[in-house]
């Protein structure tokens, strides 16, 4: 395979099928999907796509850091590329190409550190009908200090197991960010999006992020005090 996603979720089941289908679009081969404790009905929102979806039961919390691990070890040798990402982030490349066709260009670089653009409630207090991309359409300004976090598509054949945080991992050369400019941690700026792209639906509606701004951080088992925050000591996210 050239691109697989790997992904740990909970509770997601009302998102799985509009991010999957998303993803199968943009030229995704195969989910490596970990399900972390979920209590809605997340075996029927995936049975649609039993084919693509390898499904692995993980209950360990926290879990997401473990999880990632786990997909590297286990899947290595099976395709050219992994995107790491959460299943409120949908990854395209805004020249409409597909992903497998815009990696081409990144063929010496262990991983390609891809920049958010964050979504928040856009005037939702709960969760509206429809699908995330429809209800959720204007972005945070693109010079917002939360859109320098990124995502990391790695090759995993040069990617540690050692996983140290979600973000970026550890490789045996370096990475580069979606512009060809070496990229080094979990933040880049400025936050670039010409070629490659994350759609970061932070918050959903009010209802949905003050649900998920209290339960225990699936990287590190925390739960997040006050409003939460996002994009360094200087920005807080108040949807």
């Amino acid at each position: 395979m050239t691109l697989a996603v790997g992904a740990i979720f909970r509770n997601e089941a009302r998102y799985l099928p509009e991010w999957i289908g998303f993803h199968l679009r943009q030229g995704v081969e195969r989910f490596y999907l970990y399900e972390n404790n979920s209590s809605d009905d997340w075996e029927a929102a995936l049975a649609p796509f039993g084919d693509v979806v390898e499904l692995h039961r993980f209950p360990r919390h926290p879990g997401q850091l473990a999880a990632y691990a786990d997909c590297l070890d286990q899947h290595r040798r099976d395709t050219r590329w992994i995107a790491f990402i959460d299943i409120d982030e949908f990854l395209f490349s805004p020249t409409g190409r597909s992903l497998p066709d815009v990696l081409g260009r990144f063929k010496r670089a262990p991983a390609v550190a891809v920049n958010w653009r964050v979504y928040l409630t856009n005037g939702h207090d709960v969760p509206p009908d429809g699908s995330v991309l429809e209800n959720y359409p204007v972005p945070e300004p693109d010079d917002s200090p939360v859109n320098r976090h990124v995502k990391s598509i790695v090759f995993p054949a040069m990617t540690s197991s050692l996983v140290t945080g979600p973000h970026s991992f550890r490789y045996h050369a370096r990475p580069v960010g979606e512009d060809g400019v070496p990229a080094i941690g979990p933040l880049r700026a400025p936050p670039t999006a010409e070629v490659l792209r994350i759609n970061h639906y932070l918050t959903r509606s009010r209802q949905e992020w003050e649900v998920k701004r209290r339960r225990p951080s699936p990287r590190d088992g925390r739960v997040y005090s006050g409003r939460g925050r996002y994009g360094g000591d200087e920005h807080w996210i108040t949807p």
